[in-house]
């Protein structure tokens, strides 16, 4: 490859991570300003956080219980404390304990993830269910988080 094509190579390059984190930023930011938010967890979709390894979408899951406050607020900071970039105001987030509802296990029982969500103005109540979409996107990596919405659960 020569050096002129090496560095056409390059400037693409560059120029589809600008527009990847351009996205990314809009995204955030949005999130940041409580944009993205319905203000509640109804079948149009409201705007979320979930741990990426923890996300599984169109999968039904029920709300088992709110998260204490001061719970909520040590999950989404770095941990030896302090915020990171993306969550200038943990406080500002509702968080719930959901536990997903899978297909039968052994024995006939379901088989159970158990994590959280999280969310701004965000309101659900136990026994509710409702699915993550299939859209999500990085919301922190530090805090290893995903932003998508949630929806309806269906049947």
């Amino acid at each position: 490859m020569t050096e002129r094509e090496t560095q056409n190579t390059k400037n693409v390059e560059s120029q589809e991570r600008r527009s990847f984190m351009k996205k990314g930023a809009l995204a955030t930011g949005a999130l940041a300003l409580g944009l993205g938010s319905a203000g509640s967890a109804s079948a149009q979709g409201a705007n979320v956080l979930v741990y990426t390894y923890d996300y599984h979408p169109n999968v039904q899951f029920r709300v088992v219980n709110a998260l204490e406050q001061s719970t909520t607020v040590r999950l989404l900071q770095r941990a030896g404390g302090g915020n990171v970039p993306e969550i200038s105001q943990p406080d500002d987030y509702n968080a719930y304990i959901i536990r997903y509802q899978l297909g039968a296990g052994l024995q006939g029982s379901q088989g159970q993830i158990t994590t959280f969500v999280f969310g701004r103005d965000l309101s659900l109540s136990s026994g509710d269910t409702r699915r993550f979409s299939g859209d999500a996107s990085v919301f922190s990596s530090t805090l290893n988080l995903l932003s998508t919405s949630v929806q309806g659960g269906g049947s």
